[in-house]
């Protein structure tokens, strides 16, 4: 359902789908089914698609916010602690965390990704 739009990132930063499944740490066969529809990636796997590509997950529905959390320390194989991003909201906790139900964030992660559709 959303495959063009992960392709769409990936494209955006000039990588490959070896390239962006070895930062990401998914194998290229998954990355392929995400893209042509076959399979939905998980939040935790959207989210690390995104971020390796300098993106954030948020989504804006008029009041409501959703901040997916950065990569957990230790996924960036060179750093401590995941990059800062200029419009992180400093002292705003993340909606969804470790402890946050997986159906609720796949349910964000679609209603993100149907918001990015809409706003594309």
């Amino acid at each position: 359902m959303y495959g063009a739009f992960l392709q769409s990132v990936r494209e955006s930063r000039g990588l490959t789908q070896v390239e962006l499944a070895e930062l990401v740490g998914i194998k290229q066969p998954n990355l392929s089914a995400y893209e042509r529809d076959r399979r939905l990636p998980t939040i935790e796997t959207l989210n690390r698609i995104l971020v390796a590509c300098g993106y954030r997950l948020t989504a804006d529905g008029g009041s409501a916010r959703i901040h997916c959390a950065l990569p957990r320390v230790g996924w960036f194989p060179d750093d401590d602690d995941p990059p800062a991003l200029a419009d992180d909201p400093v002292g705003e906790p993340p909606v969804f965390d470790a402890s946050t139900p997986l159906a609720d964030r796949g349910v964000a992660a679609a209603d993100a990704l149907r918001l990015a559709e809409a706003t594309r």
